[in-house]
């Protein structure tokens, strides 16, 4: 299979997985495959944006994973090819890792120890969208062709795409869960009002004062109370 056969292959393949996953860890895994098969470097990783998981977690991935020592690095000590790339939104090569010791010395230290050669860091970006970078590792040294960059930048687009798609449902069904919550919450609150209303002979607010009242001296939520009444069959 020629090399362009191959990218169209694989391309095809991410293109055609990727829209069922909704879980991260999943979208990561098929990025860093997809780079393998087609680029053939030593090793992969990915490290995505706490600002696009929008909280402070970051969510690291590497083939072979003994390659995450290097992402954790860089966050560490706030240097590396892949914040260089991160930070000005660019490509960044380097054919001899060792030869950049003054400028990063604790990743270029652990480079050797993980005897890596060479890296190229990719941002992955969609359009305005940053949501980290993809990173490629050769153990010999390797001049980054602009193909090798050109496909690398690609697949890290379309997984960006696939991300901020899978975030978008996610947020969606947190939404829903929360106004589901919220009517089960009020269903529960007017069944109890109905309950105490009937049993004090007064009206429904007049009850719900009643069941608010006994909530602040009990230092419970208005619901458990609520629920106390229709499911437990709690007087107040």
């Amino acid at each position: 299979m020629s090399d362009s056969e191959l990218l169209v292959a694989v391309l095809a393949r991410f293109a055609r997985l990727l829209p069922a996953a909704t879980e991260l860890p999943h979208i990561l895994d098929e990025l860093m495959q997809s780079a393998i098969d087609v680029l053939e470097p030593g090793g992969v990783t990915v490290a995505l944006s706490p600002k696009l998981r929008g909280d402070r977690s970051e969510l690291f991935g590497g083939i072979p994973e003994e390659l995450l020592d290097l992402e954790v690095c860089q966050r560490d000590h706030a240097r590396g090819p892949g914040m260089v790339a991160h930070a000005c939104g660019a490509s960044v090569t380097v054919t001899d890792i060792g030869s950049y010791g003054d400028m990063w010395p604790e990743y270029t230290s652990l480079a050797g120890r993980h005897r890596i050669s060479s890296v190229a860091a990719v941002p992955m970006r969609l359009d305005d969208t940053e949501a980290g970078v993809l990173s490629l590792y050769s153990r010999d040294p390797r001049h980054w062709t602009g193909k090798d960059l050109s496909v690398a930048t690609l697949l890290a687009g379309m997984a960006t795409g696939h991300i901020v798609t899978a975030n978008l449902v996610q947020r969606q069904q947190r939404v829903t869960e929360q106004l589901q919550h919220a009517l089960t919450t009020r269903i529960v609150v007017e069944q109890a009002k109905g309950v105490i209303a009937h049993a004090h002979h007064t009206t429904p607010d007049a009850a719900f004062a009643l069941i608010r009242a006994h909530a602040r001296r009990n230092r419970v939520t208005v619901h458990a109370v609520a629920h106390g009444i229709v499911e437990l069959g709690l007087r107040i």
